[in-house]
């Protein structure tokens, strides 16, 4: 392994690695850590145990290949993102970097170093040739503009060939959703249904199917009447397995939030205590949607058993996720403010829910325009 140092400079850690250059040279390399020196000696270590592994690793890739080829340095740099990113995050940049973008330059021999933004682009043509969406190339370049950023940080490349790249435009999203009048033939088909309590929660609060699964009774207060949503369940593929992964953690800080409890919801949350617990209390961590075994509902089983159930009772086919769209034409059909909108649906910013629910809104216009002519007549 390559050596390392650490030193104070302005109040902060620096680390001091000796790495090498294509001539074998040794030469010094500081790296910052943001960690100011009072108090943070023992994290500042840890970051220079991982960075002189990581060059070492790279090191070691560049004298066993006479130049790193570039789709070996995105598989060593997906690696190194092991246990810095969530689990679900790291399976996807995984997924992406292994299946999808490392076998195109593999297949190519290009090295690292002679990398040009015309490979780059070549790639996105060749994905478009496949019938890839916008969004998805735009996804792929994301992760290769962090890859090739990292790679100029640590010195293997001049500049980041994604640079001279514009980036690629994001499609309009356009999500389908329920009228008022749909989610309440939904809601009527569901009653007594197995799954009438997540998806009243996915029509009337707009959650997540993450946040649904991730509830649990401990989330809910039944004097203050509302609950909190700091809890998700997803299910990733790790080396060819499903795993369940459930976090204290949510999509975004935005993602954490209280609603009220509505009447409808807590009679609902009751019955399913009785029937489950008898008299006792429903213990905190346990969780709601379960099935007759007690058992977590899986992800796809609730999507699955949703198209089930609109099948069965013969309602128009949407997605699961569409029924977070639903609620918020719910919200919007009655005129509520689109910041309030964006609070409700834990959304980051208040662009993203007009991205997404502006053509929601032309009912609005069109009824504001009724208005003005009737004021000018």
């Amino acid at each position: 392994m390559i050596s390392g140092s650490l030193t104070k400079k302005n109040g902060y850690w620096y680390m001091i690695l000796r790495v090498r250059d294509e001539s074998g040279k040794s030469k010094p390399k500081w790296l910052a850590t943001h960690l100011r020196a009072d108090g943070n000696k023992r994290k500042a270590e840890e970051m220079l145990w991982v960075a002189r592994r990581d060059y070492t690793n790279l090191w070691e890739m560049q004298k066993r290949n006479f130049g790193i080829l570039f789709s070996h340095y995105l598989i060593t740099w997906v690696k190194n993102f092991h246990g810095k990113v969530s689990v679900g995050t790291y399976t996807e940049y995984q997924k992406c970097i292994q299946n999808r973008i490392a076998p195109y330059f593999e297949e190519r021999r290009i090295e690292l170093a002679k990398l040009k933004s015309s490979d780059i682009l070549d790639y996105y043509h060749f994905l478009y040739g496949k019938g890839l969406t916008r969004n998805t190339v735009l996804h792929y370049h994301v992760l290769l503009r962090k890859a090739l950023e990292e790679a100029k940080l640590r010195g293997l490349i001049m500049e980041n060939p994604t640079d001279r790249i514009p980036r690629p435009k994001k499609e309009p999203s356009v999500s389908d959703c329920y009228s008022p009048e749909e989610c309440r033939n939904l809601l009527n088909a569901i009653q007594g249904d197995p799954l009438e309590l997540p998806i009243a929660f996915a029509v009337l609060y707009g959650l997540r199917r993450s946040e649904i699964l991730g509830l649990r009774w401990g989330a809910f207060n039944f004097e203050q009447r509302c609950f909190t949503i700091s809890h998700t369940v997803t299910v990733v593929s790790i080396r060819g397995r499903r795993q369940i992964i459930a976090a204290d953690r949510v999509k975004r800080k935005s993602s954490f939030r209280t609603l009220p409890l509505m009447p409808y919801i807590a009679k609902l949350l009751r019955e399913h205590a009785a029937q489950r617990y008898d008299s006792q209390s429903p213990p905190h961590e346990d969780y709601i949607c379960v099935n007759e075994n007690g058992k977590l509902i899986m992800p796809d089983t609730l999507s699955e058993q949703f198209q089930r159930i609109i099948k069965e009772n013969h309602l128009r086919r949407i997605r699961f996720h569409d029924l977070r769209h639903s609620c918020a034409n719910l919200l919007i059909s009655a005129r509520v403010p689109l910041i309030e909108v964006q609070q409700w649906l834990g959304h980051s910013t208040i662009s993203t829910t007009a991205d997404l629910y502006s053509h929601l809104e032309y009912a609005h216009k069109e009824r504001n325009a009724d208005t003005i002519l009737q004021m000018m007549l």
